[in-house]
């Protein structure tokens, strides 16, 4: 791959667990993820977002695991909670130096001309998410204040149905107010979520939706009930090249795919 002027990979559920002896469905997920950082270090991106279910069980001895594995990593790294990461707990090992608060973690940071927005779509005790009525009005804050921006928003939970019925039942929940402010901003360039572990992709009205597979087990993406299958593990790298996108899906084993683009991805019919 040539230098582009931007390039970013898109990982989600690493699934880690602090007991190095404990596979999960039959997956060492912290292999997964060493095979995956020795990948992006070559590909050389500008940074990564890691989209929520960090690690497995919420507890500090799997985070603290888990940014010992991702030491190796070359490029820096935004973090998303899932509904498996625990906010205080994450806080603890990951921002040792402010208050463990169980608020919702999000952010927003600029690379050159485009903006990035983690959201936090967990809810402590549940599988299932949804925002706040906090983070709808920040993110509509966001979006207002920088509408010359084109922009990627992240979140964990899928914010709309993929008709894989067990999965659709623990996304978004409170999807119609978030779907409708990003209807509302032209600037938003790409939703991007984990959660369904497996890789999708779709135009919503003018805005790409994207799912990314997990660094870790994979979920059936046709099966309405639940079933582990064995694909392969992998992740999405992003470039903009002269405000163009282009996009690849990247698998562990070996395969690296390139995905349409934008006008040529099928149009999600609700």
């Amino acid at each position: 791959m040539t230098r582009a002027d931007l390039r970013f990979a898109h990982i989600s559920d690493l699934h880690i667990l602090a007991d190095a002896s404990r596979l999960q469905h039959g997956v060492d997920t912290a292999a997964v993820l060493r095979q995956a950082i020795d990948m992006l270090n070559r590909l050389r991106p500008d940074f990564v977002v890691a989209g929520g279910d960090l690690i497995s069980d919420e507890s500090e001895d799997s985070y603290r695991r888990l940014q010992e594995l991702l030491r190796p990593l070359t490029a820096p790294i935004h973090f998303l909670m899932g509904n498996h990461d625990a906010r205080a707990a994450f806080r603890r090992i990951f921002h040792p130096s402010g208050p463990p608060s169980a608020d919702p973690v999000c952010g927003a940071f600029e690379v050159g001309s485009m903006r990035f927005l983690l959201l936090d779509s967990s809810l402590p005790g549940k599988e299932e998410g949804a925002f706040s009525a906090g983070q709808l009005r920040w993110l509509e804050e966001e979006l207002r204040a920088h509408a010359d921006r084109p922009t990627w928003i992240f979140l964990h939970h899928q914010p709309l149905p993929i008709y894989i019925r067990w999965l659709d039942r623990l996304g978004l929940t409170n999807a119609e107010p978030f779907l409708s402010l990003v209807s509302r901003h032209a600037q938003v360039a790409a939703v991007a979520y984990g959660h369904v572990h497996q890789a999708r992709s779709f135009r919503y009205g003018r805005t790409l939706f994207a799912s990314v597979p997990a660094l870790a087990f994979q979920f059936s993406p046709v099966n309405q009930e639940p079933e582990i299958t064995q694909d392969s593990p992998g992740f999405r790298v992003v470039e903009i090249t002269g405000g163009q996108m282009r996009q690849w899906l990247h698998f562990l084993d070996g395969r690296v795919v390139p995905e349409p683009r934008l006008p040529a991805l099928p149009v999600y019919v609700r």
